[in-house]
């Protein structure tokens, strides 16, 4: 399995584990779906999505040294949403704690729960709320960079 995929898999699991299961589940929570705020009953909900292009070296970890193992650094989009239901004063703080705090949450498992190859992940930056109004629904983006570490086996000697 790629790095990539195990990156984001386990970005979305901590996602789903975020206030105990009580927020986001298979329901309203996916890698890269988006029917799933089409869903009976969700009012915020949370898809994961490539925000870039993945990166891979032996020297991508800032000076940390790799010791013969390949580095990759992955960029996830985690956008989260919040049906607009009232006024949209209500909906906007209602996405902003849940952004807040999801983030915080984040910042508590930089080894997203000690998953394999994951070396550090890490929230680096949150949009701003967008509201179209013609949406149903508002949504902000936090970008996630995790960084993974494999040590590839060589089937020809390094010269």
């Amino acid at each position: 399995m790629s790095t990539y995929v195990v990156a984001e898999t386990a970005l979305l699991a901590r996602v789903v584990a975020y206030s105990g299961g009580t927020v986001f589940t298979t329901t309203n929570s996916s890698r890269g779906d988006f029917r799933v705020l089409n869903n009976e009953g969700v009012t915020q909900g949370a898809v994961l999505l490539q925000a870039a292009a993945s990166e891979f070296g032996d020297d991508l970890g800032g000076g940390r040294g790799a010791m013969g193992k390949r580095q990759q650094r992955h960029r996830i989009a985690l956008i989260l949403f919040q049906r607009r239901n009232g006024s949209d004063g209500d909906n906007y703080t209602a996405l902003a704690t849940l952004t807040d705090t999801v983030i915080a949450y984040l910042d508590t498992y930089p080894l997203l729960n000690n998953t394999s190859s994951v070396k550090r992940a890490e929230v680096v930056s949150a949009s701003e709320p967008r509201i179209r109004r013609s949406s149903d629904w508002i949504y902000q983006t936090v970008l996630v960079e995790v960084m993974t570490e494999t040590a590839p086996a060589l089937t020809e000697p390094i010269r």
